[in-house]
């Protein structure tokens, strides 16, 4: 039910348009840098899994976890619960017959965040994509009143003025990260969308007329 929850059609429309010393400090930066291989997704598209690849290959690379598994929209949806730039994180894949076609990770979806903390989530997820990804900054402004302050961009997401996002696209994969508030909840991701993703959104779009 969480799944489909954070995953409803408002909200994937949403992912689409946005369109993510010494021994002791040695030893601390190891542990820094461990924490964040799952976000930088070496060698495959999302973590360990490439598109297309099944359900059965992504529990064969993962045999120590246990997924819940949903579905919604004609896809199948495994998600588990894992620490993702320091912060705790709800990782989804999602199936279209059976062949990955998109990740997500939501960033501490199911407890309470202040705006400043949320805000500050972004910028430290966002300093670690461009380190990999060249993301071109995505932000929609609802209401312009804190524009120009980034002083006060916190107490802006916090109002609903805006949503901040960037992106990187390639004829392989997109990659959208953003925070926005919406229903009065904040809501923090990084989508990896293959374009499998996008045509499939796009006739789910055209069949509703």
């Amino acid at each position: 039910m969480l799944i489909k929850l954070i995953l409803s059609r408002t909200l994937l429309c949403k992912v689409m348009s946005i369109t993510f010393f010494p021994i002791f400090e040695n030893m601390k930066k190891l542990l820094f840098l461990l924490l964040f291989i799952p976000l930088m997704s070496f060698g495959q598209d999302f973590r360990k899994m490439s598109f297309g690849k099944s359900i059965e290959e992504l529990k064969e690379n993962n045999p120590t976890i246990e997924f819940t598994v949903e579905n919604l929209m004609e896809t199948v949806i495994l998600s588990h619960e894992d620490l993702v730039a320091g912060i705790e994180t709800t990782v989804t894949y999602m199936f279209l017959e059976n062949k990955f076609n998109s990740g997500f990770y939501f960033f501490d979806n199911t407890s309470y965040k202040s705006a400043d903390d949320r805000y500050k989530d972004f910028k430290k997820v966002s300093s670690l994509l461009n380190d990999k990804y060249e993301m071109k900054e995505n932000n929609t402004w609802h209401n312009d009143s804190y524009k120009d302050d980034p002083n006060s961009y916190d107490h802006a997401l916090s109002m609903g003025y805006v949503d901040f996002g960037e992106k990187y696209s390639t004829d392989k994969i997109t990659i959208n990260h953003s925070v926005s508030k919406s229903e009065g909840k904040i809501t923090h991701l990084v989508g990896y969308i293959s374009p499998s993703m996008f045509e499939f959104a796009n006739a789910k779009n055209e069949s509703d007329f």
